[in-house]
């Protein structure tokens, strides 16, 4: 899915659920969130199965990063559905995607979370990165990945090159 289809798809998904809460929109996308205290190193995991979705989320995360981590799945869900149908999954089957994969999933998350009207009036008030990142309540590598897309989208932005697209992966609970 190319930067439009996958902002557009998000728009909708916003749209259809009324606020940037991804746990209702897992509901109304019919994905079933369960909760697990026990993962030690997994943030979270896409699985679907006999047209049943799940989302796996480490119950360890504070509210800002389970947002995250739901929407970054999410997008597993909504761009990547047939890979996750066709493998057998294990807990870390979907970090071991290519990263392309992983970076389509961030790029969706980050249009699920961040309004894209919003964060271009913030950029245009003279809000550097890490502000911003710190005004939309996500990660900064998150952030720089939604620049990244806008200026795909032809928003007149400069951002940096320096999204750690994997940095989900790096992240200890």
């Amino acid at each position: 899915m190319d930067s439009e289809q996958c902002h557009k798809r998000a728009r909708e998904i916003i749209r259809q659920v009324g606020r940037r809460d991804m746990r209702q929109a897992a509901r109304e996308l019919n994905i079933k969130v369960l909760y697990n205290e026990n993962f030690s190193k997994l943030l979270g995991m896409y699985f679907c199965q006999w047209r049943h979705r799940f989302i796996f989320l480490n119950t360890n995360l504070d509210d800002i990063w389970q947002n995250m981590v739901l929407a970054h799945e999410i997008g597993h869900d909504q761009l990547h559905r047939d890979i996750a149908k066709h493998q057998q999954m294990h807990e870390f089957e979907l970090f071991r995607l290519n990263s392309r994969t992983e970076y389509e999933a961030n790029a969706f998350a980050a249009h699920l979370l961040m309004d894209t009207d919003e964060v271009y009036a913030e950029l245009k008030d003279g809000c550097d990165e890490f502000t911003l990142a710190q005004k939309m309540n996500c990660n900064i590598n998150l952030t720089l990945i939604k620049l990244q897309e806008m200026a795909k989208l032809g928003y007149d932005i400069r951002p940096s090159d320096r999204a750690d697209s994997q940095f989900f992966k790096k992240i200890h609970v």
